[in-house]
């Protein structure tokens, strides 16, 4: 019953986000705009060419991801509005299961996002094996597990839509500019690296430019931690996101 109302929940998400053909254009517009402009721009400024943009892959994937997962989340905040959860409450089984469908939900949308970027990784010379593309799905996967986690957190705790996109844009956007996605976080100033070092996220990134420099890493343009540092930081964040999630949705659906 329980696996039952997760699967359920999931796939009434997922239904809902394939019905939404502006949103799925939308979120993924502008990552690929900041790839195309950014990736030319910044390149030749830098003269790094290609290579900055084999950099600023793994951030676009995050970016695509933040967005998906923040509108994910406000689903919740109208399925409160309408009645929706108040009827699933009723059902005979464990609020954290509900917390985990939508949790689930929102994550496999945010890797759908994320998927996107990372098979059309050859379009900016940057080629996986298999197993390395096996990794970089799992590490998205995780990385939007978290995500997803963080954003119903909040969409849990705030009342208003309205409240909810000030809340989360508070978070999603120094989250965004502060994790290593489009400069490396050893060349940042000390303050602002320091910042970046305390966010979670910068090591999802960080474990994705592992993968999509593995063979051209060179200069500057090269990961910033090792990898098995970002896994396990990676693993505790979305952890955290995910059980803060479950507690603040039963506390606030009780």
């Amino acid at each position: 019953m329980i696996l039952r109302t997760i699967w359920t929940l999931i796939v009434r998400d997922v239904i809902r986000f394939q019905r939404q053909r502006g949103r799925m254009v939308s979120s993924l517009l502008a990552p690929v705009v900041i790839l195309v402009v950014f990736g030319a721009g910044y390149g030749a400024l830098l003269r790094a060419g290609s290579q900055y943009r084999k950099f600023l892959l793994a951030g676009m994937v995050l970016q695509s991801m933040i967005f998906s997962s923040n509108i994910s989340a406000s689903s919740l905040i109208w399925d409160r509005e309408f009645g929706f959860l108040r009827v699933v409450a009723l059902a005979p089984v464990p609020r954290a299961s509900l917390a985990l469908g939508k949790i689930l939900g929102a994550a496999v949308q945010a890797l759908f996002h994320g998927l996107v970027f990372i098979l059309a990784a050859p379009l900016v010379d940057v080629w996986l094996s298999p197993l390395e593309l096996l990794a970089a799905i799992s590490i998205t996967f995780v990385l939007a597990m978290g995500l997803a986690g963080l954003s119903l957190t909040i969409a849990s705790w705030t009342r208003t839509y309205e409240d909810f996109n000030a809340v989360i844009l508070f978070f999603s956007i120094p989250m965004l500019f502060m994790s290593g996605a489009h400069f490396p976080v050893m060349e940042l100033p000390t303050w602002l690296k320091n910042v970046a070092r305390a966010n979670p996220v910068t090591y999802g990134v960080d474990a994705l430019k592992h993968l999509f420099l593995a063979t051209d890493a060179a200069g500057r343009w090269v990961p910033d931690f090792a990898m098995s540092h970002d896994i396990v930081v990676l693993l505790l964040f979305t952890a955290i996101t995910v059980t803060c999630s479950v507690a603040f949705f039963r506390l606030r659906e009780s």
